[in-house]
């Protein structure tokens, strides 16, 4: 039976395990853990239902700081779509699938970050206002007649159980595709230096047309930015921006949407540090390493000045900018 958590349109939240679950069914069963180790049967109406988050063995002991690699970062920006997903409450939620339809009265979604406690998502279309697609890897690959859909389908439930492949590689091993082809589809993601605008759109995150409108915001409201025009705009989430990013700079990222902060590893650096470089201590790796999340790993001039001030020594993750700064609007109230 799959651990699940059914979050409804009221906002309850109830956690459980479902004995059977078909989405063509209105009800479905879920045994739910009561008082005393007690368990009890509840009959969940589908049409309340806003998502099921179908959990991943172990999830409700993992730990809410999660960092992934390039490679396992990988794996969700190479299926057949990437969707993201508004809802009625302005919720955003992304994922990649392997197939959509508009017309279908829900669908599943495989979460973008491979740290994710889920599995895959149920969505109930019923309370969604609206669905962005994109192609991704394995849509262009099928798009462009080199793959069949039996073939992609394959490779998708391959890279299930090979989480760290990507599924290009994969393709090329079962020669679905040869590596000539690949490292078409693939050239434009390995340019270097390139601004995180163009990141985002050769990743296929968000339109030519989408950032000339954040663009245009942003001549307006200097300070803010990029990114966090993009995300108050809907057109992504912010882990979009890490994974991007990620893909980019061959770095791993961290969530601090679900980190936990302490105020002791904040400490650890000088509080006129974190704000010129708009940087976060989040984690000590014994008494040497201290891990910092920054949006600009790569800025040459912090790294320096870090390395004169300290002798830790530094690994940098990136993170989403607009979670940075509130955690040290918290840390150090009036900084902002």
């Amino acid at each position: 039976m799959s651990l699940i958590v059914v979050q409804f349109a009221d906002g309850q939240e109830m956690m459980g395990r479902a004995v059977f679950f078909n989405l063509q069914k209105p009800t479905f069963p879920l045994e739910v853990q009561a008082e005393e180790g007690r368990t009890l049967s509840r009959i969940v109406k589908l049409d309340e239902v806003k998502r099921i988050l179908f959990l991943k063995p172990g999830a409700e002991s993992r730990s809410a700081l999660h960092r992934e690699t390039i490679d396992q970062s990988s794996f969700a920006s190479t299926v057949a779509f990437k969707l993201a997903v508004e809802f009625q409450d302005g919720e955003v939620l992304t994922g990649s699938a392997v197939k959509y339809s508009p017309q279908d009265k829900g669908f599943f979604l495989i979460p973008l970050n491979p740290g994710d406690r889920s599995e895959r998502i149920y969505v109930n279309a019923r309370f969604v206002k609206n669905v962005d697609q994109k192609r991704l890897l394995g849509r262009l690959l099928l798009d462009e007649q080199k793959i069949t859909l039996d073939q992609l389908q394959t490779a998708v439930q391959a890279q299930e159980k090979l989480r760290k492949k990507k599924i290009g590689t994969i393709m090329v091993e079962r020669t679905m595709i040869n590596k000539a082809q690949l490292d078409e589809s693939l050239k434009k993601q390995k340019e270097k230096n390139i601004k995180l605008g163009e990141i985002l759109i050769e990743a296929g995150y968000i339109s030519r047309e989408q950032l000339e409108v954040a663009l245009r915001i942003q001549k307006e409201y200097r300070n803010k930015r990029i990114g966090q025009i993009l995300v108050e705009l809907k057109y992504l989430a912010p882990n979009d921006i890490c994974l991007a990013l990620a893909s980019q700079l061959g770095c791993r990222w961290v969530d601090l949407s679900v980190a936990s902060i302490s105020p002791e590893d904040f400490a650890l650096l000088p509080a006129e540090v974190v704000k010129k470089y708009e940087i976060i201590p989040i984690e000590k790796k014994g008494d040497k390493i201290l891990v910092i999340a920054s949006a600009q790993p790569q800025d040459a001039e912090m790294r320096k000045e870090l390395g004169r001030l300290t002798s830790w020594t530094f690994e940098f993750v990136i993170g989403y900018d607009g979670y940075i700064l509130s955690a040290i609007s918290r840390f150090l109230p009036g900084s902002s």
